[in-house]
């Protein structure tokens, strides 16, 4: 059974310009042509276009599949390329990951009021590793005090469902050493990102400790701009 470009193209659900580009760079040709010159496909050709299609929905460049058909490996030859394919779109995928964070750190870094020039951005460059570190030490922060926050209420319960004082009097100077010591630790490694400046600044205790605030941002005045903005925060 002899079938043309076009019926080829349709059955492989690919246009028409498809195969013929495939037939001009020689990784799959016509087996026959008709008294009119018109290219005729058999179905060894049609099954050499699927899998020079499947090669290539994995990532293969042409130049490789051309190469991978031509020497007739075996299909433990290809298992090695794909392993290797593997890992090259494992780094890629990694790499675009990595771009996508230092896109949505740039971009909550960036108020809609600021008209400070592009170059600003400069301001903002290698600072998202020093965001993901503060992301780092903010969850570990949050697991000890989920735990020290637990321990206190179960006190209390405790105490109330027993009806004795003594215990929560006991434990409460131990949770206020902890808050104190706990709220010194954190100022001393967090600084803030100003979204309308991209400047990095450090406010002063009292002003961090009062300021409103949410998971990740405080609201605080840039010393750079004058602007008060919930602020990043980022590693010292």
């Amino acid at each position: 059974m002899h079938m043309t470009t076009g019926e080829v193209a349709k059955l492989c659900n690919v246009t028409v310009r498809t195969v013929q580009y495939y037939d001009k760079k020689g990784i799959v040709s016509p087996s026959n042509t008709s008294e009119n010159n018109r290219r005729l496909y058999t179905e060894v050709d049609v099954n050499e276009l699927r899998l020079v299609l499947t090669l290539k929905d994995m990532n293969f460049s042409l130049k490789e599949i051309k190469e991978l058909i031509n020497s007739n490996q075996s299909i433990n030859t290809l298992n090695v390329l794909l392993s290797e394919k593997l890992i090259e779109l494992e780094d890629e995928i990694q790499q675009q990951a990595e771009q996508v964070e230092q896109i949505k750190f740039v971009r909550e870094n960036i108020s809609k009021e600021s008209e400070y020039p592009v170059s600003n951005v400069l301001n903002l460059n290698n600072k998202i590793k020093k965001h993901q570190t503060m992301k780092t030490f903010r969850r570990k922060f949050m697991g000890i005090s989920l735990v020290v926050g637990a321990f206190q209420y179960s006190s209390i319960i405790m105490s109330i469902m027993k009806k004795k004082w003594k215990p929560i009097i006991l434990i409460y100077p131990f949770i206020f050493i902890y808050a104190v010591l706990a709220s010194k630790k954190y100022y001393s490694v967090v600084r803030y990102l100003c979204p309308n400046c991209q400047n990095e600044f450090k406010p002063l205790f009292v002003e961090w400790f009062k300021s409103n605030h949410t998971y990740q941002t405080r609201k605080l005045a840039c010393p750079h701009c004058g602007a008060e903005s919930y602020c990043i925060e980022t590693h010292e």
